[in-house]
């Protein structure tokens, strides 16, 4: 039987059920958690600890300790402290604040050469999320004179601490792969969007030569803007791309130059394929009111299930982080952006990356679904 449409009870949009939609109960929790006073904050610290100690997981409360951390970017000494003793690893999160010693315990155990290789997995990335000097010098040993549980793992130290934003070279460079700010982008309206300095999907004249879809800024950043200091880009920059060919692909690269201009990089192997997005879907997104928030939010804001479109922080990865090698200095990029589609393309689902390697001038837009 075909279900009714009907219209969300507070934002109007339309929805195939009684009540709200997905989106405004998101919208409804969020502004929950960021009332909260810091003595509710503290009493919900105490009711993720109890769980943890009592169950020896994190299971009831792990959504509330995520929103906590995501939108009030809570100090989790006391939970990684309680998490330790309990030998929980999961979510890696709760170790962003870590104490010293336990820290230092982390590190003596995965030292040891004959520890389980998924204990030294989740290891790797709670000490990437804390991070430090220690960490660093840790994760560099680690690169250089591999333990026998390294064997069994996919991926080198190096990978793993992009987890926590940050990585390092060949040469022992340390490099951020995230930046220290984000900004959320936030409903405006067509007017504001003209003079925003972030605008998401824009049209241009060119058409994608794999299906013939109309080829579009997926976002336009104008780092002048006193707001986007921290992103050191002194220019315009376009992240292009085909949103028709985009879901499909592995990642697309384009390469911006300092005047506000910027040309797809197509694989060698790209293939032909229908245009499925057409002109409506392509004037649904084009014609989103989203504009950049007037203040900074935390880091990982919108780290979220329904966290939003941001630019800078850390981002939701719905699979596992990906921040791309650049393919012409080899060096980790940097993760830039985040849109969610369906808040800008009702047809499509998950979200779109942006990372970007300033020495290079060159960017990936990369895309993510479950």
């Amino acid at each position: 039987m075909r279900r009714e449409a009907k219209e969300c009870k507070q934002c109007g949009r339309t929805i195939y059920f009684d009540g709200i939609c997905v989106s405004c109960r998101a919208e409804n929790e969020r502004n929950r958690i960021l009332a909260l006073s810091q003595e509710e904050i503290t009493v919900a610290i105490g009711q993720i600890c109890r769980e943890i100690e009592e169950k020896g997981k994190l299971d009831r409360e792990s959504g509330l300790f995520m929103k906590l951390l995501d939108y009030r970017d809570i100090d989790t000494s006391e939970i990684a402290e309680t998490a330790w003793k309990k030998n929980l690893f999961h979510p890696c999160e709760m170790y962003k604040d870590a104490p010293d010693h336990v820290i230092v315990a982390m590190m003596e155990k995965i030292k040891q050469d004959d520890i389980p290789s998924m204990l030294a997995n989740r290891l790797l990335r709670c000490l990437a999320v804390r991070g430090g000097e220690e960490v660093f010098k840790l994760f560099l040993e680690l690169e250089k004179n591999p333990r026998k549980w390294q064997e069994k793992l996919y991926v080198s130290p190096s990978r793993y601490a992009v987890e926590g934003g940050w990585s390092f070279d060949g040469e022992g460079r340390k490099l951020r792969t995230n930046f220290d700010k984000c900004y959320p982008m936030v409903k405006g309206t067509a007017e504001k969007k003209m003079r925003s300095p972030v605008k998401i999907g824009t049209r241009t004249k060119e058409k994608c030569l794999r299906c013939g879809c109309g080829i579009v800024n997926l976002m336009e950043i104008d780092g002048r803007d006193p707001r986007l200091d921290f992103l050191g880009i002194d220019s315009v920059v376009k992240a292009k791309c085909c949103p028709n060919c985009f879901e499909f692909s592995e990642g697309d690269y384009c390469r911006y130059t300092i005047d506000g201009e910027s040309e797809i990089v197509y694989a060698e192997d790209a293939y032909e394929m229908e245009d499925y997005l057409g002109e409506r879907g392509l004037a649904e997104l084009t014609s989103n009111t989203y504009v950049l928030g007037e203040r900074p939010v935390p880091p990982r804001y919108a780290a979220d299930w329904e966290g939003g479109s941001s630019i800078g922080g850390f981002a939701f990865w719905i699979q596992d982080c990906d921040i791309r090698l650049c393919p012409d200095c080899g060096k980790p990029m940097k993760y830039l952006a985040q849109i969610q589609w369906d808040t800008v393309l009702d047809a499509m689902e998950g979200n779109a990356y942006i990372e970007i390697c300033k020495d290079c001038r060159i960017m990936a837009v990369l895309h993510q679904q479950t």
